[in-house]
């Protein structure tokens, strides 16, 4: 019997040390979700101003919670899942209006409930201005030649008379009229459409009403002010975020929820995190919805505040 327990006890301190030995796995650690961009292909060409769609499949065995779209460092467009607990599996489409002709790099990261993050796929489009119209040039107006005076060109040429003869006037020719040149009328030039105001904001005053350590499992206050306070119709607040070392993560609306009015100030809940320290900096940004690639202005302290993620 003992002899027994023994090598159950054994076994049992095999398996331990079996699973101590498996490189990168640690207890509670789940997998990393997978994405995949279905379309466009890679190398595609996207018209300028024109809407382009991301065609993606997510999937992770926690669930995913949200997939972004990020083109040339900046997040323009997240989808969520409608489910607390996540997807399974996801497939749906991130769209995007590219602003500048060339090639763009787009790249898609998936989350899971857990907030792990999966490896970035990505493609790289080329963005491509519509042929131009040739322009018809118009005809240069007609000229009249002016005839040279002389013989067949209706100029009247005086005789001396005979003798014996009456002079006669000459009989001039008649004028030779010269054929009216047709003129080709400028086609009518389509108006542009309104170029959308840029609202200039100022930001006499920008607090964070945060503790300097922020933790990714709880949601923080972003608390600031603006002149004027109102915001204009077709505009929206939103927050963008950059690390000690990357460039600015810009993103129309706050992920956990939109600004709000309180107490006189505007003030958004925002849960961030990659599960690692870090330093963080915010902005507060005033966006165009009509166009939210690029009508926006963001504002900030000098430096912006800091808020440092632990776990």
């Amino acid at each position: 019997m003992n002899y027994r327990r023994t090598m159950l006890v054994v076994m049992l301190l095999l398996g331990a040390s079996a699973l101590a030995c498996v490189p990168g796995l640690e207890i509670g650690q789940s997998s990393k979700p997978v994405v995949e961009i279905i379309s466009p292909l890679n190398g595609s060409e996207v018209g300028l101003g024109e809407e382009a769609v991301v065609l993606f499949r997510a999937e992770d065995e926690v669930g995913i919670s949200r997939v972004e779209l990020e083109a040339n460092g900046e997040i323009v467009a997240v989808t969520r899942s409608a489910r607390t607990e996540g997807e399974p599996s996801m497939r749906a489409t991130l769209t995007w209006t590219p602003t500048v002709p060339g090639a763009q790099t787009l790249l898609v990261h998936a989350y899971n409930t857990e907030g792990v993050i999966s490896d970035a796929v990505g493609v790289t489009v080329v963005v491509v201005t519509s042929a131009s119209t040739p322009t018809t040039l118009q005809p240069a107006p007609g000229e009249t030649t002016v005839p040279t005076p002389g013989e067949g060109q209706g100029v009247p040429t005086t005789q001396p008379p005979m003798p014996g003869e009456t002079a006669q006037p000459a009989t001039a020719a008649p004028p030779t009229v010269a054929p009216p040149t047709a003129t080709i009328a400028a086609s009518p030039t389509a108006p542009r459409p309104p170029t959308p105001t840029q609202m200039k904001m100022t930001c006499p005053t920008i607090t964070i009403n945060v503790p300097s350590r922020a933790f990714p499992s709880r949601v923080f206050t972003l608390e600031w002010d603006s002149n004027p306070h109102a915001l204009p119709s077709g505009w929206q607040w939103g927050i963008r975020f950059k690390g000690a070392e990357d460039t600015w993560t810009y993103l129309a609306v706050p992920l956990d929820s939109p600004a709000r009015e309180e107490g006189g100030h505007w003030k958004a809940d925002y849960l961030r995190g990659r599960g690692a320290e870090e330093t963080l900096y915010w902005q507060a940004c005033l966006v165009n919805m009509s166009d939210p690639a690029r009508a926006f202005e963001c504002c900030g302290p000098v430096p912006p505040w800091p808020i440092l993620h632990a776990r």
